[in-house]
């Protein structure tokens, strides 16, 4: 029964809606529209709508994986729905409570929940929840293995959505958990024709993702009993309906799906063109969770900043609150004092001066409070911004410029095993895998000269050294390179010339900009490394009469967001050598710095104190 107060019940009644539409959308959104809700709700004393609000907010952050939330809001709502002895409240609660600490791997309690909520709905007699506990109790018995038990629930659960006329896709589902506990029971033919009517029904649903995820399960299980040629027909409907709808997660499950097919088949060029799809996609889904993750984690982030600003609000608001009154208190006291007695009336002006100079010291306290705070949070959303920003692009690194390679590799080596390449061909392709394993060898040394970087205490150990015969033995480790090339390497630095550093480290930025030089010449150019002394130090350079640096591109270099290009020969580059070489000419008192070359290309140049 509504409160009287119908047009605020309403009020909560749409907030309670509002949340419950945004619960798998916009959880920022949801939780706001819920505490509305929620905040009214108590003012109405309303607490079966509180109650279902507390749960859908519980949904909203279990949808976006902040388990630990949706528990506390689910046990709030569960003893809301307890103290007004709402038995089907109770009941969804210990249903939704089972479902989080399934996500979370916990099954014996996940158990204990569905088994609590469905002895309530079976008293209550209420179907709709019936067949949801069928369905969750099918999922724990499948983890445990215990298919007999799983199939029984799962039967269940599909009867009583038939039974109730349930729309097409829970009906849809049940049948797919059908398919799952028949699976684990090797009754493949009944499985199979579970998948099929699932299929079916799937495809009423006007949801062409829902019967994708049914035909492969469909192509898995012929998969399984060697039906190739139905496994492939399954499986390439499956991605074709991922690719009408753009959905990359279900493309790269049937992309595995039909590699391991035509692998089978021995249809190696087919094979390899879905390994190489189910790759790209997986590593695209990894960066983009990456993306979501952060996103998820600044949005919860919002919401906290929020609630304390709200609070920083509130206790500015007690504050002049309090003033108010204590205005309002002196004014009626002097009211009376007036009609006593002039002095008294004096006395009681002293002391309202007195206590304000109280409350403004207070006052001004807390703004001081407040602005450090805000400090504190603004220099907080800087330093998260910035590790966002590099953590996105230490992962971007690892996760394609070092991957790709190493799949390159793996894949070869894949063939060679399993008798597909001759050994001729194999020889042929040894240039290519060399340059592979240069690529990642490059890479791992920077990756770890950054590592290095980062930690605390890294020390600059100086040392006296020949520059000309440093920069002399990295010429030697890429001649072979610039042979391929063509490419002709002149070491014109001053034999007698030293340098007082750290040898570690100016190694590395030598290594660095010989290879970018190489990278980025042309077939048959020319690389010229060169020296001169001005002003107190010592100068370096190395020029190329590659492809050059744009104009907008020479800004970036050098920084957390410098530019990564492929070299002339297709060469990759990640842009981290540039930046670890400034880090390191820096650190031994130098800069660096890069121009063109009146030759053609780039000139990069390094100085460091004599």
């Amino acid at each position: 029964m509504l409160p009287k107060s119908a047009p605020d019940s309403n009020k909560v009644l749409l907030y309670k809606e509002l949340c419950w539409q945004y619960r798998n959308q916009d959880m920022f959104s949801a939780i706001d529209y819920g505490q509305k809700g929620i905040a009214l709700a108590k003012k109405l004393n309303f607490k079966k709508a509180e109650a279902e609000i507390c749960r859908f907010i519980g949904l909203a952050y279990r949808h976006y994986f902040f388990f630990s939330e949706s528990l506390a809001w689910y046990f709030r709502a569960l003893d809301l729905s307890t103290q007004i002895n709402d038995q089907e409240g109770v009941a969804f609660c210990y249903d939704n409570l089972g479902v989080t600490r399934f996500n979370q791997k916990q099954f014996d309690e996940a158990l204990s929940y569905f088994k609590k909520g469905e002895a309530i709905f079976q008293k209550l007699q209420h179907q709709e929840g019936l067949s949801y506990a069928n369905t969750h109790l099918s999922w724990v018995f499948a983890e445990k293995k215990e298919f007999d038990t799983a199939l029984d629930y799962a039967e269940r659960s599909l009867m009583i959505r038939r039974q109730i006329g349930a729309n097409k896709e829970q009906i849809s589902n049940a049948l797919r958990d059908v398919a799952v506990a028949q699976i684990g029971l090797s009754h493949f033919f009944k499985a199979e024709q579970a998948l099929l009517e699932a299929l079916k029904v799937a495809k009423e649903t006007g949801k062409p993702i829902v019967g994708a995820e049914y035909a492969l399960s469909l192509a898995e299980l012929y998969l399984k009993n060697q039906n190739l040629n139905q496994a492939e027909h399954y499986a390439l409907w499956s991605y074709q309906r991922s690719v009408q709808v753009h959905n990359r997660l279900q493309k790269m499950k049937s992309a595995a799906t039909l590699f391991k097919i035509y692998q089978q088949k021995q249809q190696y060029d087919l094979a390899i063109q879905y390994q190489t799809e189910h790759y790209n996609l997986k590593d695209s889904l990894f960066n983009e969770d990456i993306n979501n993750n952060t996103a998820r984690l600044e949005a919860k982030y919002q919401f906290d900043l929020k609630e304390r600003q709200l609070l920083e609000a509130q206790k500015r608001q007690d504050i002049e609150n309090k003033r108010s009154l204590d205005r309002e208190r002196f004014l009626s006291s002097l009211l009376i004092a007036a009609l006593l007695f002039v002095g008294i009336m004096a006395y009681f002006i002293y002391e309202k001066r007195k206590q304000d100079k109280i409350v403004n010291k207070e006052l001004t306290q807390k703004n001081e409070e407040i602005s450090r705070q805000n400090q504190e949070i603004q220099e907080q959303t800087e330093q998260l911004a910035e590790n966002n920003r590099f953590k996105d692009r230490l992962f971007s690194i690892i996760s394609h410029d070092l991957r790709s390679p190493v799949v390159g590799l793996i894949g070869s080596l894949d063939l060679v095993n399993e008798g597909l390449l001759t050994e001729a061909e194999f020889r042929n392709m040894l240039p290519e895998l060399s340059h592979n394993v240069n690529s990642i060898q490059s890479l791992l040394d920077n990756l770890l000269a950054w590592a290095r970087s980062q930690m605390k205490g890294i020390a600059v150990v100086p040392e006296a050294f020949h520059i000309r015969e440093l920069m002399g033995e990295k010429i030697a480790i890429f001649q072979k390179q610039a042979q391929l090339k063509g490419i002709s390497i002149v070491n014109n630095i001053e034999s007698d010339l030293q340098f007082l550093a750290d040898k570690n480290m100016i190694n590395l930025v030598a290594l660095n900009l010989i290879s970018n030089a190489l990278k980025f010449s042309f077939q048959g150019g020319t690389i010229i490394l060169s020296s001169s002394r001005h002003k107190g130090y010592s100068q370096i350079c190395v020029a190329d009469t590659g492809v050059g640096i744009s104009p907008e591109n020479l800004k970036k270099l050098f920084g957390a967001h410098s530019i990564s290009s492929k070299g002339t020969a297709g060469e990759m580059g990640t842009g981290l050598g540039l930046m670890l070489s400034k880090e390191f000419i820096e650190k031994n008192g130098g800069t660096i710095w890069v121009e063109r070359n009146p030759e053609g290309g780039s000139k990069f140049c390094f100085s460091i104190p004599e």
